[in-house]
């Protein structure tokens, strides 16, 4: 497939696949249509390789770590890659004990709320996270 069908396809712009054929995170054929021009070609294999990055993404992972756990991939290395997806499952997991504990004072302080505001406010949760931190201290600052 060319590449507006294939960034239809994959929800991507045209901008964004070109830019990951240019990092080198795809790696098209080049097919010859209408002339001497060279068009990107796009297969199925690649469609996957975009919901591996967006998964790579979506835990939280650069663009370059991802391209890295490729090329490892692609070498028949798995050392790196059991590293990092143990590394991003306990990072996974530290974030949804803390989004947990989040929601727990949201549904705590929406109680208290809807309760008159009075006596003392819930507690906001103790995070781990510089990211944690910043959220807990504007609850605070919000109670």
């Amino acid at each position: 497939m060319w590449i507006a069908e294939f960034s239809e396809a994959a929800g991507l712009s045209v901008a964004t696949v070109r830019f990951y054929v240019r990092q080198g995170l795809l790696a098209p054929g080049a097919g010859v249509a209408g002339g001497a021009r060279p068009y990107l070609e796009f297969s199925p294999r690649d469609l996957r390789i975009v919901a591996a990055i967006r998964a790579g993404q979506a835990m939280g992972m650069s663009l370059a770590d991802i391209k890295l756990l490729m090329n490892e991939r692609r070498a028949g290395g798995r050392k790196l890659m059991l590293q990092t997806m143990i590394a991003q499952r306990d990072r996974l997991s530290r974030q949804a004990k803390e989004l947990a504990a989040m929601v727990r004072f949201i549904d705590a302080k929406i109680l208290w709320l809807r309760d008159g505001a009075s006596g003392t406010p819930p507690e906001p949760p103790k995070v781990g996270t510089a990211a944690g931190a910043k959220r807990a201290s504007r609850a605070r600052a919000a109670s």
